[in-house]
């Protein structure tokens, strides 16, 4: 009878798993997003996930750049200033981009390297320099015609890299190492249960879908208004956007999105690193992701 009982719970359990994600993809489909044009080939999507909309039982505010390669004129881009720390809006109104979305890991003090690999130009500008656990097990690649792509290490069941210098490898002159990648051809990549990926966070994060990049940031650390996602519920949020391939960046207090000409200094997310649900949160960061139109 027990027997009978504990199988009967597991299935239970499962079925009320099943049902709420797919209620959470429900909204998160059906959602009235606010569609804003950038330019040609280039929208952002946003919506406030709250009150009866929420999602993971929570309130979540997401933000979608989507820029369609096909249409879209100009290149990707890795911006950085060795030995200094500057805010994402800076690193794109220096370069004239459009767009951007801050970058990797980093150290907050001096010399305020970044603790991922990056190359630059075909210079390697840092390389691994600390343990990073599953945060290194993959990288944004950004060829010399200004294309993007994800680019995934050599891992064991855990996800954890087998090769450190793995990067190296890669031949494209722009390189910035990254992770947890979270999916790779539609399949989730392994996790492992620690504080980084099991607890919620501001996230940001770049995905691909065919001849689309997704620049994806979902704002937290505002209790019942943006609580932030795990890395789990992340990919959740890859699988009802339909991409294939997805990459997790730096997140927490330096997750910034960027849009050229948009009010409060181009930033469109809500930074947390003042600890407030408004704009004016944006923090220093070593590197960051732009688009640079031509």
């Amino acid at each position: 009878m027990v027997k009978k009982f504990s199988v009967l719970m597991v299935a239970l359990c499962l079925s009320v798993m099943v049902w709420s994600q797919s209620k959470d993809s429900l909204t998160f489909v059906n959602a009235n997003w606010e569609v804003t044009p950038i330019a040609k080939g280039i929208t952002l999507k946003q919506f406030h996930f709250t009150g009866d909309n929420q999602i993971f039982e929570s309130s979540q505010y997401i933000s979608i750049i989507e820029i369609d390669t096909k249409k879209a004129k100009g290149r990707f881009a890795l911006a950085n200033d060795p030995g200094k720390i500057t805010q994402t809006s800076k690193f794109a109104k220096d370069s004239g981009a459009v767009v951007a979305m801050n970058g990797t890991f980093y150290n907050m003090s001096k010399p305020y390297n970044s603790v991922s690999f990056f190359r630059k130009y075909g210079e390697v500008c840092y390389e691994f320099t600390e343990k990073m656990e599953q945060r290194d097990n993959g990288a944004v690649v950004i060829s010399k015609k200004g294309k993007t792509s994800i680019a995934y290490a050599p891992i064991d069941e855990k996800g954890l890299v087998l090769q450190s210098d793995w990067a190296k490898d890669i031949k494209a002159p722009h390189v910035m190492g990254s992770g947890p990648a979270l999916l790779k051809k539609g399949k989730q990549r392994p996790l492992i249960e620690n504080s980084f990926n099991k607890n919620r966070h501001p996230r940001s994060a770049m995905a691909t879908y065919k001849k689309k990049i997704y620049l994806i940031t979902v704002d937290g650390r505002a209790t019942g208004v943006a609580d932030g996602v795990s890395l789990w519920e992340l990919i959740s949020i890859m699988r009802y956007l339909g991409v294939k391939d997805a990459l997790n960046l730096d997140g927490g207090g330096s997750t910034t999105l960027y849009v050229k000409d948009a009010p409060d200094n181009g930033i469109v997310n809500h930074p947390s690193d003042n600890r407030k649900f408004d704009r004016q949160g944006e923090r220093f960061v070593v590197n960051s992701l732009l688009f640079i139109p031509r």
